[in-house]
């Protein structure tokens, strides 16, 4: 070790245990880059723990890292606390491939720390943290938002038989993730706002065919995943970087909402939504990559052929790898091909998602409703096959079970108007069998067309 752990007198309960070169616990001095420091993942915080993630850390050769970390005792994780790096050219603001917000650092990541010019770093660390406080105290009404506006189009869908409201219903979800990234681009959070533009987006995409218009959202969803990370970290729905669990990517909740434009939008849809989360430079959510094959899988289950499903399987572990061999890193590369890993990843996932639900009473009271409002669409007829298994399995891969069944029961309300007043319009998406000589299928199309349409 180059460089012992200085604590100050009145830091000293850090211990020798926590001891690690090169990292300094105190007030960074001026100079050198700065950031702001996420001491840790979770609701809560302690300094202990946060002393603990110090452990075997050097930060980057030939420097100094200068901490701040949280007092005593638990701490509610929405403070981020100043960190500053000083010797080996580093200046102006850090960076950190862990968070891929510019001047946001996690307390995990400090061995990979870089810097990039920036001329006014501590204006540019206060509009940071404004962002961030301000997008955490947004999220929950915007999420609320996005749910009441998809909801509303549904319901009056269902209530005219209106093909027209049922897309419109369906293409609210879109409308919301991408309005999300406009409004983050241009420093917003405005939810009167967010809601104008989730129904007028919604109600003029409508108008337009439907397929091409979510295969062009997805594509631009990916694309800005990729391209600009942190105006996605930053939005009102998306990722949680004030909490440290997820600094960009796709979300649980985000994932599940995808599932519905994805598979209206047919196989290639879904050939999208495996690209937006299992990429690293994009979505890296190992568990929606497993949940968007599958529903590929149960979309084209009356054309697969073992030969075929071996190829499919072969053929994603082969693009999982190739990601990591282009440097591309997240949670899944690290994993899908180290099977312990992957075990202990998977039991980690169960007991993380069943605490979430039994937190509470309120906790287990949501998931409970939400649940209901799943189970719901397994009896109802055109039944979503594809959609209802997807969310099976999500709730086995991921660790947040309480989104997947309240998101689940979101995305199958966009979804299944569409298939009720149009079914023809996503005819893949039911058990109904898909040939035009079908007489179910002739009649569903027979009484579909009773209805206008202003596409």
């Amino acid at each position: 070790m180059r460089v012992t752990l200085i604590v100050a007198c009145s830091l000293a309960l850090a211990g020798p245990a926590a001891a690690s070169a090169g990292i300094v616990v105190g007030t960074p001095p001026p100079g050198g880059a700065h950031g702001l420091l996420v001491p840790g993942h979770g609701v809560n915080v302690t300094r202990a723990a946060a002393l603990e993630s110090l452990r075997g850390q050097e930060g980057p050769p030939g420097t100094t890292v200068y901490v701040t970390l949280p007092p005593p005792g638990p701490s509610h994780n929405t403070r981020r606390y100043p960190i500053a790096v000083v010797g080996g050219g580093f200046q102006g603001l850090l960076t950190s491939s862990a968070t891929r917000v510019p001047g946001l650092v996690s307390i995990q990541d400090l061995n990979g720390l870089r810097s990039r010019a920036d001329a006014h770093p501590e204006r540019t660390l206060r509009s940071l943290d404004r962002r961030l406080a301000v997008a955490h105290d947004a999220r929950n009404w915007a999420t609320v938002t996005l749910m009441l506006s998809t909801l509303a189009l549904a319901g009056a869908a269902l209530l005219t038989r209106s093909r027209y409201l049922a897309r419109a219903a369906l293409l609210a979800v879109p409308a919301g993730l991408a309005t999300v990234l406009v409004l983050s681009a241009v420093d917003s959070t405005s939810l009167s706002l967010f809601a104008v533009l989730i129904l007028g987006g919604a109600l003029a995409a409508a108008f337009l065919p439907l397929r091409p218009v979510l295969l062009v959202f997805l594509a631009g969803y990916l694309v800005a995943l990729a391209a600009w990370p942190e105006v996605n970290a930053l939005a009102i729905v998306g990722p949680h970087p004030d909490g440290g669990g997820r600094f960009y990517g796709v979300t649980n909740e985000v994932e599940t909402l995808l599932l519905a434009p994805a598979l209206a939008a047919g196989p290639a849809g879904l050939v999208l939504g495996l690209l937006i989360t299992g990429w690293s430079k994009a979505g890296a959510d190992g568990g929606g990559l497993v949940v968007f094959a599958v529903a590929l899988l149960v979309t084209l289950r009356r054309t697969i052929t073992p030969l075929v499903l071996a190829g499919a399987v072969a053929l994603a572990v082969a693009l999982v790898g190739l990601d990591a061999a282009l440097g591309g890193s997240s949670h899944v590369t690290r994993t899908v091909f180290h099977p312990v890993r992957l075990a202990h990843t998977l039991g980690h996932r169960w007991s993380t998602s069943w605490d979430g639900i039994t937190a509470t009473g309120h906790s287990a009271l949501i998931a409970g409703l939400t649940l209901a409002g799943v189970l719901l669409f397994v009896f109802l007829r055109p039944r979503l096959t594809p959609l209802l298994v997807a969310i099976a399995v999500s709730l086995l891969v991921n660790d947040t079970a309480t989104d997947v069944i309240g998101f689940g029961a979101l995305s199958c309300a966009a979804l299944w108007p569409l298939v009720r007043v149009c079914p023809r319009c996503a005819a893949w998406l039911s058990q109904e069998p898909s040939s035009p000589s079908s007489p179910r299928v002739a009649a569903a199309r027979a009484s579909s067309s009773r209805f206008p349409t202003l596409s």
